[in-house]
């Protein structure tokens, strides 16, 4: 008997413990189209109501898919030859789909759809808007406005994305369509100048003060939390991607895979396999996360991810995962327990940045991260006063060998039979 009224793709059964377990699960014709949404454990014994809203994440998510892919096979004819038409063009080229991941495709729309609701002055004092402007009427100077009213209003952020995003698709699509592009300046976006900024460098934390956040997460009965921060240190899992369910429990010595930690990087979409042990010269078995695998033991399985809340539902896309993070940090911190500023971004900073005290080479960091560029990898490790020294000591020829696994790993656990 069905205990409640199901929503649209979703099912239920009957677990082990008597409780009733509720699932969402993509059609399978979506699937097949490349949809990236699998399924996902939506809670246990939920009411009608939060049934219902559960449900809702999952499907406003596929009938957004459905909507930008369903756009995107008619072709568009209106006002050709228009920067909002290029626009719309180019989310939709190959061009642009092997170039950007699904993860980032979101905020290249919004980028574009601002750039293109923007008004600048035309020679005749007249407003003018950007998106019905004919390609081959953006010159440098007009690339310049654009770049300087998107500054003027504070969002240099988002300046330096509109220079990147739109010189890039001028650049990529100049080779389809030649002759709606200016001939004396091809891209003119290559002379934009963009203006000298302070860039805010994040915090990281290191081990100890990770591992301190675990164990206070724990003693506060938040199992769930100090596995999303050992996740972001050790793993290097972005706190969407912890949030979103991308760390399964299946991924954790599975059938397949016994002896690692295996996922798949969200933004990157790059499957990360991580060794969680392996057997010496002398046949014995080398634990290499043993103080993660600690805490991962008094995690309770609520959901397939290993990381959600105890009803079994994500912690989803947002900034719940991380809030809940930054309330129990703060409440370490008044016990004196942590030292201020610990958030799931400072941990998975500081893992990245212990990989560089560690004296790893940027390749293997990188095999671990995951991290598809140099450029991408190199804006994490912090400048510590460690790696300063270290760097000083090699200088001076006074350096040695990083020892490979700290006191809390490397650890032998047992003779291999």
């Amino acid at each position: 008997m069905i205990p409640v009224a199901m929503p649209k793709y979703t099912s239920f059964k009957t677990l082990a413990d008597g409780s009733t377990g509720y699932y969402w699960t993509c059609p399978a014709r979506y699937r097949k189209a490349g949809c990236p949404f699998r399924a996902a454990a939506l809670g246990t014994n939920l009411p009608q109501a939060e049934l219902y809203a559960a449900a809702k994440v999952w499907n406003d998510r596929l009938d957004a898919w459905r909507a930008e892919r369903n756009s995107a096979a008619a072709p568009d004819t209106s006002r050709f030859g228009t920067v909002e038409w290029l626009v719309n063009t180019y989310l939709r080229h190959d061009s642009f789909l092997e170039h950007v991941s699904e993860f980032s495709r979101p905020d290249y729309r919004r980028v574009f759809d601002r750039v293109c609701a923007t008004e600048i002055d035309r020679p005749n004092g007249m407003k003018g808007r950007i998106g019905d402007a004919k390609v081959n009427n953006i010159a440098v100077t007009t690339a310049e406005k654009i770049y300087k009213s998107f500054q003027t209003d504070g969002a240099n952020r988002t300046s330096e994305k509109v220079v990147t995003y739109c010189k890039a698709m001028w650049k990529r699509m100049k080779p389809h369509y030649p002759e709606l592009f200016r001939t004396d300046t091809p891209n003119p976006w290559e002379g934009v100048t963009l203006k000298k900024r302070t860039k805010k460098t994040k915090g990281h934390v290191d081990r100890e003060t990770t591992y301190k956040f675990a164990e206070g997460a724990i003693r506060l009965e938040r199992p769930e939390l100090a596995a999303a921060a050992v996740l972001a240190f050790e793993f290097f899992l972005r706190p969407s991607n912890i949030g979103a369910g991308y760390a399964a429990w299946t991924g954790y010595r599975g059938e397949s895979a016994p002896d690692k930690i295996v996922f798949t990087h969200r933004k990157t979409g790059e499957r990360a396999e991580h060794p969680l042990e392996y057997v010496d010269e002398d046949g014995a078995l080398i634990a290499l996360y043993a103080q993660a695998e600690a805490i991962l033991k008094q995690v309770p399985k609520y959901g397939l991810s290993i990381v959600c809340q105890k009803s079994g539902k994500l912690f989803g896309d947002g900034t719940r995962l991380s809030q809940d993070v930054r309330d129990i940090a703060d409440k370490l911190t008044e016990e004196g327990a942590l030292e201020p500023g610990f958030t799931l971004d400072a941990a998975r900073h500081g893992g990245l940045t212990e990989l560089e005290e560690q004296g790893l080479t940027e390749g293997q960091g990188r095999v671990l991260s995951k991290h598809k560029t140099a450029t991408a990898y190199r804006g994490y490790a912090k400048e510590t006063e460690k790696r300063v020294l270290e760097a000083t000591k090699r200088r001076f020829g006074h350096s040695e060998q990083p020892e490979l696994f700290s006191k809390n790993n490397g650890q032998k656990t047992e003779k291999n039979g």
